[in-house]
């Protein structure tokens, strides 16, 4: 009874340290993950100006030609 205790003591040693583990690898891959992500937020913001001005002046030249083909309709 007395071994059994003894491994039933040190197999929760064992899983408590590999919690410990765990949860800090999860804790560095966590933060790790929200850099990243705050990295794309911030590329994003930076760039979506140019974005909307170019896509502004495609539409603006698409309803141009769109008015263009409808006068050539007969």
């Amino acid at each position: 009874m007395q071994e059994l205790r003894g491994a039933v003591t040190e197999l929760r040693g064992e899983v408590e340290t590999f919690g410990a583990g765990v949860g800090t690898h999860v804790k560095g891959a966590r933060a790790q993950l929200e850099s990243l992500v705050n990295g794309v937020v911030a590329t994003i913001a930076s760039i979506r100006p140019d974005v909307e001005t170019v896509v502004s002046g495609l539409s603006s030249r698409i309803e141009a030609l769109d008015t263009e083909l409808a006068g050539l309709e007969p």
